[in-house]
């Protein structure tokens, strides 16, 4: 419908134009002495709109060619981007693809382009961070289009990143406070904070840490539990030559983190270590009233308290619930040992070992057998105790 509507205008101006010209009886004059031009009206206008038209297409000739330069120029510089991007993109998929020797090539020669982003000087130095290629990494990383404001974020977690490869959590540690200052802590900085605080051994900072990734969905609530009783426990252990730093520890501690037995065992062991046994022993049976652990057990059976019988009872009452650990038999042949007991110790030694030949229970019962006098049976089991730890050992080397 347009295009009828367009036509029939046409043909009625054609239609206009051709009686204007039939009825018109006009002329034009021109007179420059000695010369004088007479035309009539009708020709008077088709030149008109013929020089109109050339003076036209005269300028639109000259502008084209006043712009053909920079257009020339800026259709090299999309050459130039359009290479550089897809050597960029190169780079980024053989980094994806974990062939950074391919993904540094790619940057390389993204960089070699002229007007290249920045963005391909931080992909060369991931890629060559993770070839560990420290130096290539700082020389990357302090090209002036690297240094833009807008990657200062990814700029800064490869600085991050590259010192804690090389070992210097505190250069690390700075970098992160710094990008913290700058954008805030994003999830993927949280985790390298996390690594970094390990490597320097600050775990007592890390279960914050720990509780944020957490709440962003990083762990789950098993591995968050888990993470946060390794980190009180390496906290409680590195504590053990401080004994107020380690009671104004393990008095932070809510119950529940308490009563993890990987946090019980550090805790009782620092206790134990610093000469209170009593406490330790607490701690073991604090954690063994929520949750069974050999190793627990263990350690409350190496507290000397000395009230060694009302000990020996509390074990004892673990054994209708626990008669098939190999471990809480052991723990009771010692705690029957110290009281002197030296039968019952006997008997719950060989209970042990009819569950679990090991050369720890091996060794103590070869040792109660020579203390009560029987040398030949002593001498059998001290020689087995022997083997079964050449065996163990041997296993570990291998």
């Amino acid at each position: 419908m347009r295009t009828l509507l367009v036509f029939l205008l046409l043909g009625a101006i054609a239609v206009a134009v051709a009686l204007f010209a039939r009825i018109s009886t006009g002329y034009v004059l021109f007179v420059a002495p000695p010369y004088r031009l007479e035309l009539s009206v009708n020709a008077f206008l088709l030149l008109l709109a013929a020089l109109f038209v050339a003076v036209y297409a005269i300028a639109r000739f000259a502008a084209r060619l006043a712009r053909l330069p920079s257009e020339v120029r800026e259709h090299r510089r999309a050459q130039h981007v359009e290479r550089a991007r897809a050597k960029q993109d190169a780079a980024v998929v053989g980094l994806l693809e974990g062939r950074y020797g391919r993904a540094r090539q790619a940057a390389d020669e993204a960089l070699a382009i002229p007007r290249s982003s920045g963005l391909a000087a931080l992909i060369g130095a991931k890629a060559a961070l993770e070839m560990r290629d420290f130096g290539a990494v700082e020389s990357l990383l302090a090209r002036a289009d690297a240094q833009v404001r807008s990657l200062a974020v990814p700029r800064m977690m490869i600085e991050a990143e590259a010192a804690l490869e090389q070992g210097r959590t505190a250069d690390a540690l700075a970098r992160l406070a710094e990008l913290k200052r700058e954008a805030g802590m994003h999830t993927a900085a949280l985790r390298l904070e996390l690594r970094t605080l390990t490597q320097a051994g600050r775990h007592a900072e890390t279960p914050a840490l720990i509780d944020q990734l957490h709440k962003r969905k990083v762990y789950d609530a098993g591995q968050a539990e888990l993470l946060r009783a390794a980190a009180h426990a390496e906290a409680l252990r590195a504590l053990g030559a401080d004994p107020g730093g380690l009671r104004a520890y393990w008095g932070r501690l809510s119950d529940a983190e308490r009563a993890q037995p990987r946090v019980a065992r550090a805790a009782a062991r620092a206790f134990g270590d610093q000469g209170s046994p009593r406490e330790a022993a607490e701690i073991a049976l604090r954690s063994l009233e929520r949750h069974w652990d050999p190793e627990l057990v263990a350690l409350y059976a190496g507290c000397e308290l000395p009230d060694v019988t009302k000990q020996l009872e509390t074990a004892e009452r673990w054994l209708p619930a626990h008669s098939q650990d190999a471990s809480l038999l052991f723990a009771l042949g010692r705690l029957c040992e110290r009281a002197q007991l030296w039968g019952k110790a006997q008997t719950y030694y060989e209970a042990s070992l009819a569950l679990e030949d090991g050369w720890r229970t091996r060794l103590a019962l070869g040792e109660l057998l020579a203390r009560i006098g029987q040398h030949e049976a002593a001498s059998a089991n001290l020689a087995a105790a022997l083997r079964l730890a050449i065996a163990e050992l041997e296993g570990r080397s291998r």
